[in-house]
């Protein structure tokens, strides 16, 4: 089995780099809901789910900075 070479990293870069990642799909779905709603109707558990995921990117950030 051959050994796949890994880009060297620290701890600190992986953790911004998921952070960031979580980031870039908390803004998408902002959009979609957005979107969604502009064109079919606001739905109010939509709204809680995605303040639900911006309150979960917001304590990343705080957690791991």
């Amino acid at each position: 089995m051959a050994r796949t070479a890994r880009h060297p990293r620290t701890r600190s870069q992986a953790v911004a780099h998921h952070n960031r990642q979580v980031a870039a799909v908390t803004a998408g779905l902002l959009v979609v809901v957005s979107v969604y709603s502009a064109v079919i109707g606001s739905n109010g558990w939509l709204w809680f789910a995605w303040t639900v995921l911006l309150l979960s990117c917001v304590a990343l950030f705080v957690v791991r900075p």
